[in-house]
This record gives C-alpha cells, structure tokens and sequence, in this order.
C-alpha cells in the first residue's frame, strides 16, 4: 500500500484521534519511526490543490514524502521526471505543478531534509512471517530489527491463531464474598471408586457453605438420589440456622437438572458453572482433592482396605471442618459456622485399636465387658465413637471407650 508521510500536524488537517493500526515507519538509516495520527488533507501549490489519501503523521520524520503512485492514482495525474525539475499533468497533458530537484530528491517546496523514508512495516505481517509467533516474540525481531515497538498498543485479533491455538483463558480471583451462611452453597457429585462401600454407596454427594467453608457429605448409591438428599439437607439446614438458602451453585450435570425446576420455584438461584470448566466450581473441587487425601492418608495408616472408603470420607470431613485455616484468618469452619471452637480433645486416630464397653449388649452375665474393636470414625448422630468388631462386622456406638492408638489391629496380610 503506497502512503504519505508528514512530520508537521498544522500543515495539514488531520485527524484529532490517535492512530490505533501496527504499522510503523521504517528509516533509511535503518531507525523505525512511529506513527501518531492520520488524515486526508489537500496540498495547495500556486496553480493547483490536490488530495492527498490515507497520510500518516510521523512526528520523528523530518521531510514530508510522497508516493508517486498514490499521488498519480488520487488526482488523476502523472509526473514527468527531469535532470533538474518534474511536472505534474493531466492525461490531456495540462501542467498542473512544476517542482524542482533539491539535494537529490524532487519536492515541492525547498525544505531540506535528513533522512529519507522508503518502507512501512506492518507488525502484523511479522507475526505471519514468524509463523504466528506470540506478541513478545514478534517485538523481540522488531526490536532486533531496529523497528519500534509501541507499547499498549492494540493487534488485530489472528483467525488463524485462534483457529490452531484456542485455550482456555487465565482465571480471574473471585471477588464475590458471602456475608451470611447459606448466602451460596456449592455442591457436586464425586464418584464412583473402584470398589463400593461397606453400604453399597457407589458416590458422595457434597454441600460447601461458601461463607464458613463448612462441608457436608452424603454418600450414596445413585446419582439420582441427589435430589432426595438435597431436599432433606435443605430442610435440616434451613431448621438449625433459621436462614434460607439464597443460592446453588453446581454444574449442569443430570442430578442438577432435575432440581433446577424446583430451585427456580422455591426462589434459590442456580448458579451454574460453564461446561467443561470445573475450575467454576472450584471451591468444592477443592473440597473434593482435600477429602481424597485425607482419607487415603488415614486409610494407609490404619491398614483398612478400600471397602471402608465412606467411614474414611466422613472422618476426613469430620477433621477438616475442625481444621484451622487462612482463608477463615485462622478460623475452623466449625468455629465460624457454630461461634465456638471444636473440642480437639475429642478426636482420635482413625483406625487404632478401641475397646467399648459392651457391658449393656451382653446377655450373659459371664460375657466380657469388652472385646477389641478398631475404631472408624463419629458417630453423626451421637456424641460418640464408632467400634468396629471385625469378627461379626457390628459396629457399636459408645462414649465409654478405651483406646491404643499405637496399636492397629487390622492385618494388612488378611483378605
């Protein structure tokens, strides 16, 4: 594309905004000079005035310059070079403008001149020369090459790149704060494991209060048995803080469509996150790694196999609703969601040996009070613990419990 170039704006009418294009003006010296605004002016001569299309203001430059070819093609004219002087004509062969040669180069006027400007670069057509390079690679040649390299400056968007190198787009930090609990709640299915639980329960379905970070999981047998947990949670929950749930946030999976008639009628916004990006639902994703790894760790240590999957989660979660956390300024979620602090006195290693009182179980007054057991966890519904008796696979709930918990009885070698 041939151009104009000027250096002064008040010699001509210009645009007044800036110009937004990625060429830049390369010098014969090899300097790369930028480009400030555009415009299409006429130039007056003392027989003729002619117009003068698509002219760059290049402050930098020193000379005003002029294409031949653009000048020919917007005014309907030609040049006639000579050894000291050039005309310009009509293609009836009027003379419209007479110019003279000065230090080597035909002007209109007798401005002199420094350097001489013979190229404009177009930075995106490095990026295609580059191979679709990134941006700063792209400046980097530019800046090897002398060209300039004009900061904030916005680039055409490439299709091809788009085409060939779509990804997902850096995720910005939530700056949505719950100011009450139940304001969000965040939920999602996690499932299935490799082998079921000592119950049958092939997933765990999980609620996240956004504002204590408080966590509630449910395992169960079918996705489908969401709904009836939900329903039963939101009573519960509704009860015991006297607040209402404001919102539900979940993915678009199944379990959550059937629900979504019902959050829409019982005023509950369902906030949903995009499809394939469970980073939107980031928080009980969390939850989820956080659990998988406490129970695995407790399951390690305690030598239980894998069917003991559920009792391991519930006393993951147990454990980490009770754990102290920056994100609540050192608070437990239980603290901030009960405004008291756990009882840490409470807890117990998960799997070590325990001996609960049997005595009220027994129907023989020569039966032992007690029999090893190991202990899985605590109890929901109680203030107590659960007892394992591997040899019948009851488990008792007690508070009278005797534990060791250096010892783990559980065999790693038994099937």
């Amino acid at each position: 594309m041939q151009i104009y170039f000027t250096n002064d704006a008040n010699n001509l009418t210009l645009q007044k905004s800036d110009y937004t294009g990625g060429d830049s003006v390369q010098v014969g010296n090899g300097q790369g000079l930028q480009i400030s605004k555009t415009g299409t002016p006429k130039i007056s001569t003392p027989s003729s005035t002619f117009v003068l299309n698509n002219i760059l203001l290049v402050p930098e430059i020193h000379k005003n310059l002029l294409s031949v070819h653009q000048f020919c093609v917007d005014n309907n004219v030609y040049f006639e070079f000579h050894s000291y002087y050039f005309l310009v004509k009509d293609y009836s062969g009027n003379v419209f403008h007479r110019g003279y040669l000065h230090d080597g180069l035909y002007q209109f006027t007798n401005n002199s001149s420094l350097p001489q400007a013979f190229s404009c670069v177009r930075s995106y057509e490095w990026h295609r020369r580059l191979g679709h390079a990134s941006a700063p690679v792209v400046n980097q040649v530019l800046f090897l090459l002398s060209f300039p390299i004009e900061k904030n400056k916005t680039h055409n968007v490439c299709p091809e790149c788009q085409m060939a190198k779509s990804h997902d787009l850096p995720f910005k930090n939530s700056t949505s704060i719950s100011l009450h609990p139940l304001d969000l709640i965040f939920t999602d299915v996690w499932g299935p494991p490799s082998v079921p639980s000592t119950t049958g329960a092939k997933y765990y379905v999980s609620f996240l209060d956004d504002y204590s970070k408080f966590l509630w999981l449910f395992p169960i047998h079918l996705k489908s048995d969401v709904e009836r947990i939900f329903l039963n949670f939101q009573t519960y929950i509704e009860k015991q803080f006297d607040r209402k749930i404001k919102a539900i946030q979940s993915d678009w999976g199944g379990e959550y469509r059937r629900l979504n008639t019902y959050f829409h009628q019982n005023g509950i916004n369902h906030r949903l996150a995009c499809p394939h990006t469970h980073q939107q639902n980031g928080s009980i994703e969390r939850k989820h790694r956080h659990i998988v790894e406490v129970g695995l760790s407790l399951l390690a240590h305690s030598h239980l196999p894998m069917i003991y999957w559920e009792d391991v989660f519930h006393t993951a979660t147990y454990i980490i609703n009770r754990l102290p956390t920056p994100v609540l300024h050192h608070k437990s979620p239980f603290e901030i969601l009960h405004s008291r602090i756990p009882d840490y006195r409470f807890l117990r290693v998960f799997g070590c040996a325990c001996w609960p009182n049997l005595r009220p179980y027994n129907r023989n007054k020569l039966n032992f009070r007690s029999k090893t057991c190991i202990f899985t966890g605590y109890s929901l519904c109680h203030q107590g613990y659960k007892c394992l008796d591997l040899s019948t696979g009851k488990i008792y709930v007690s508070r009278n419990v005797i534990f060791d918990e250096t010892l783990f009885p559980h065999n790693p070698l038994s099937p």
